[in-house]
């Protein structure tokens, strides 16, 4: 004897949106959008996002959405990493979707002036987290704001997001700056000087000799231990 037909069930979208932040000293902490090529909302800035393929994994779902939708390839992408799951009803006027984000820490020497793509490919906009303008569709804001949240709590605390913003030689000037964009508040020379001599993980470096610092002095940099 059988049993009763299964009745079907209506199953949300996956999505996968990925919030690209790059950091450098001369333009210190931005995201990345792109605008958007198809409906809803088509020709706005947005965050690049795709629909989970059947049997793809989240990664390269993320890495997918960087690639196509920003023309950020995965190259240039020297950390990825889950941030958390967003949804809600209204989220998305075509169905009702859940969304994986991602932040991908993208490396500065790939963000263009413009962008991030090459002239026949989809370009990523580079800006200063706290532009509000303009507000981007679905709860992208949302997504931006915790993927900053995720890298201010985790600064220090994890080592290879930490690298991948500062990059394999950086100076105590470009760790404060960091600091002071996640937070808002410039942190204590004498503090951060401190932290990066006692880091393990640290080790210092010979600057340049073209670089100097104040009053002429070369700068005090920084490298990883491997």
């Amino acid at each position: 004897m059988t049993g009763a037909p299964t009745a079907a069930r209506d199953q949300p979208l996956i999505a996968i949106d990925v919030v690209p932040v790059s950091f450098a000293a001369g333009s210190g902490l931005r995201v990345a959008t792109a605008p958007r090529q198809y409906a809803p909302y088509v020709g706005q800035e947005a965050l690049p996002g795709v629909l989970l393929a059947p049997a793809e994994r989240l990664a390269d779902g993320a890495r997918r959405a960087l690639r196509s939708k920003a023309g950020i390839d995965a190259a240039a992408v020297r950390h990825l990493a889950q941030i958390g799951a967003f949804d809600g009803p209204e989220r998305d006027p075509r169905s009702t979707a859940i969304s994986v984000a991602f932040a991908a820490v993208v490396d500065p020497s790939a963000v263009g002036p413009g962008g991030g793509g090459a002239v026949d490919r989809p370009s990523s906009v580079w800006r200063l987290p706290d532009q509000g303008e303009p507000r981007l569709p679905f709860d992208h804001d949302t997504i931006i704001r915790a993927a900053l949240e995720h890298v201010r709590t985790r600064i220090w605390r994890d080592l290879p997001l930490t690298r991948a913003l500062l990059g394999e030689v950086f100076t105590s000037s470009d760790a404060a700056q960091l600091q002071t964009a996640l937070t808002g508040t410039a942190p204590d020379p004498g503090n951060t000087n401190r932290a990066l001599r006692t880091n393990p993980a640290l080790v210092r470096a010979d600057a340049p000799s073209s670089v100097a610092g104040r009053g002429g002095r070369p700068p005090v940099t920084w490298t990883w231990v491997d």
